[in-house]
């Protein structure tokens, strides 16, 4: 049985969870909203004006992801007037905040020129991205981690003891089997979402556009080291991504991307492969642009590439065979009950 300080503290954490997971489901709400209204938005061209880490005083080093977070900010000119805002300022002292942030910082450095996405009747009010193309990956995680957490805290509480299982394991000790286990569905999920995606935009109609922007962009990636005398060192690496921007016309709207393929962008270990798909594509060459018909500020150059697209497939088939041989072993190991003596 828990003690009675034991179980107030239990009660208490639980609720902060169902705190949390009714924030995120909110988050999530609001971003469907933004997703469905942000389809009739327009779109120009802008700039990163500030992308910086925002670290705590007390731990001044960009090294500690646990208490780094990012500071974006853009600049763009709709008509005669200029506008700045702020694209995001997250992160905090949470490891996986911290993860986010670096992940921000690399995808909008100082100075890359970006597609703003502002509301015509309110050119103030903009994003960076506010028509879905971004993923609800992060939102859905935190809300299913949390969600399971705040129930097997609220099981405990009411129980008043922890409840275990029969053969002596404790029963959050499934959260990490079954987390493993959600991650695979999901990633099988994006997986045919993608290639029902690329066999869609196949047959996409298509207009006229013009390349305004071929370059390769060289990004740093920090890895940390794994080796046991440099264990929590970082090394860095260059990794080169192809930037194919263009423009294009659809019913007498303009619109501007540099999705190429489907998927997004993608980057190389090398400068060589980056180098092919840039050669294929000169600033002021015409191209033919294939776009969504229901939406047509999704398009793509190239419809048949599936480059990277068998990659969230491997992942998935990886975190699926982890998380259900985990699950028999906590579910039918006999040597738990040796070990604990039951």
């Amino acid at each position: 049985m828990l003690s009675t300080t034991a179980l107030v503290w239990t009660a208490v954490i639980a609720a902060f969870g169902w705190f949390i997971v009714l924030n995120q489901i909110y988050a999530l709400w609001r971003r469907i909203g933004d997703t469905s209204a942000g389809r009739n938005w327009s779109v120009v061209e802008g700039k990163i004006t500030i992308s910086k880490a925002d670290v705590t005083p007390t731990h001044p080093s960009f090294h500690d992801a646990a208490d780094t977070g990012a500071v974006i900010r853009y600049r763009y000119r709709v008509g005669e007037k200029d506008y700045e805002a702020y694209a995001t300022k997250i992160g905090g002292k949470s490891r996986a905040m911290g993860i986010v942030a670096k992940a921000m910082l690399k995808k909008f450095p100082e100075g890359r020129e970006v597609d703003i996405y502002y509301d015509p009747a309110d050119p103030a009010h903009s994003s960076l991205d506010p028509q879905g193309k971004s993923t609800f990956t992060t939102t859905i995680v935190f809300l299913v981690v949390f969600t399971a957490i705040s129930t097997v805290l609220t099981a405990h509480a009411i129980a008043g003891k922890m409840l275990m299982m029969p053969n002596g394991l404790p029963y959050f000790a499934l959260l990490l089997p079954i987390g493993a286990l959600l991650i695979a569905v999901g990633s099988v999920v994006a997986y045919v979402m993608q290639l029902r995606g690329r066999r869609a935009s196949a047959s996409w109609p298509t207009t006229e556009g013009k390349i305004v922007t071929s370059k390769i962009v060289q990004e740093e990636e920090r890895i940390e080291r794994d080796d046991d005398d440099k264990l929590g060192e970082e090394r860095t690496r260059i990794m080169y991504r192809p930037e194919i921007r263009f423009t294009y016309r659809v019913g007498g709207d303009d619109y501007a991307t540099d999705t190429w393929k489907p998927g997004g962008s993608v980057a190389y270990g090398t400068p060589k492969r980056a180098e092919k798909v840039v050669a294929r594509y000169s600033q002021g060459q015409d191209v033919a642009v294939h776009y969504d018909p229901a939406h047509p500020d999704t398009a793509v150059l190239e419809p048949a590439n599936s480059e990277g697209a068998g990659v969230i497939l491997v992942v998935g088939v990886v975190f699926g065979l982890a998380g259900t041989l985990f699950l028999w072993l906590f579910t039918h190991g006999h040597w738990v009950n040796a070990a604990t003596g039951t």
